[in-house]
Formats: C-alpha cells, structure tokens, sequence
C-alpha cells in the first residue's frame, strides 16, 4: 500500500453496513452497467445505489466473506470505511432475498424500473453462472477519493487465501475492461464475455489451487 496510512480490515458486521452501503454506492456510480439500469443524473443514480447496496449487504449475511479495509485513526476514515469486499462462500449462491421490508424500502429508493431491470441483470448473469462448488466475488470497491492506494489490493489477497485454503475455484463479473488485467494477476482467466443493456460484461473464473500468487495493482471502482 502505498499512501502510508495505518489500515486494518475487519470484518463487516450488520452495525456497519450503513457506512458501508454509501461508500459502495459512490464507488459504482459511474460503471457501465449502473448507468444503464439506473439512467438519469448522479444523484438519482446515487439514492438507487444507497439503497440497492443496503439490500445487498443485508441479504449476504449468511454463507458470506465480508471485510471492510479501514484508515486508522478513525477521524480519517470520515465515517466511511476506505474499501469493502463481499463474496459468498461455496453454497452461498444464489443468496437469499433480504427481508420484505427492506424489499419494499429498496423499490421505494429505486423505482419499479430499476429494480426490474437489475432482475433482467441478474437473471442474465446467473445463466453464466458456474454450477459447480465455487467462491464467488460479488463486490469489490475503494471509495473514490482512496484509490491507488493498493486497498483493493490487499482485500482480493486475503480473500483468495481463505479460497484457498477450502481448495474450491473462484468466480467474479466486472464490466470494465481496465479491471481485467488486475484480476488476471491474481489468476483469474475470462471464461465469457456476455451483453446486458448493450454494456460487456466479463466472467471470469481462477482454478483451484492450494497457495495464491501476487496480486498486482489496485482495481479502485466496483468489480
């Protein structure tokens, strides 16, 4: 890591996934796909995405690897953590839907049309999906100002450990093309490359293995 700040990662528990849907939010706000499901401004597209990260958050409770990279003292951290992973273990996929309530607060900050068109989303990733046991990347963001930093970095390397170590292959989406090479470097390979809303999406896979290679570079935005 480069910025010299002390850091820690932590794990993600229920009392922080406020902070850690807002800064997930602002950390998507301009990638491919999110401007075609949500449209409109950045700030219409900043409420959906507070509010669809919040749901996300709370339905990966269970069967999941969730860590926030954080600055210490915390006065630098301005109430957000710097980066924030999410994966599901193997068994975790598909994850459950949150809870009605939080259902209805999300169609309230999103909007019927969103929120079908992120179903048409999902539905057409999961076509892709590996059947076989799996560890899946479901988010991976620094907050925008943190970037560079090496803190997405070090959060995909202390996931990868902990796949490793359960010896099962790994699975990630990103829809940008300049995250590629960041996750070939941690050995992640393209399996296919699909199309949703006209955006390319890529889906990559890494093998098994018992020990993890170097991961090069930071991939700052969302996976």
């Amino acid at each position: 890591m480069g910025s010299g700040a002390e850091v820690r990662i932590d794990p993600l528990g229920p009392e922080g996934e406020r902070a850690a849907a807002g800064m997930l939010a602002r950390a998507f706000l301009d990638n491919p796909v999110n401007r075609a499901v949500i449209r409109g401004g950045p700030h219409r597209r900043l409420r959906a995405n507070t509010y669809g990260m919040h749901a996300s958050l709370r339905a990966s409770r269970r069967f999941s690897h969730r860590r926030v990279l954080v600055e210490v003292p915390e006065s630098v951290r301005e109430s957000s953590p710097s980066a924030a992973l999410v994966a599901m273990n193997p068994g975790g996929y598909p994850v459950a839907p949150p809870p009605i309530g939080v259902q209805l607060r999300c169609l309230w900050g999103q909007g019927l049309g969103v929120m079908r068109r992120f179903g048409t989303l999902y539905r057409r990733l999961d076509e892709r999906h590996p059947k076989s046991p799996h560890a899946y990347l479901a988010l991976l963001a620094t907050h925008p100002n943190r970037r560079g930093r090496g803190y997405g970095r070090a959060l995909l390397s202390g996931w990868l450990r902990d796949v490793d170590a359960l010896g099962v292959e790994s699975y990630l989406e990103t829809d940008r093309r300049e995250l590629l090479a960041f996750y070939q470097s941690a050995g992640f390979e393209v399996a296919s490359e699909i199309r949703a809303f006209d955006i390319p999406i890529w889906c990559m896979q890494r093998p098994a293995r018992s020990s993890q290679s170097a991961v090069q570079g930071d991939p700052g935005a969302g996976a």
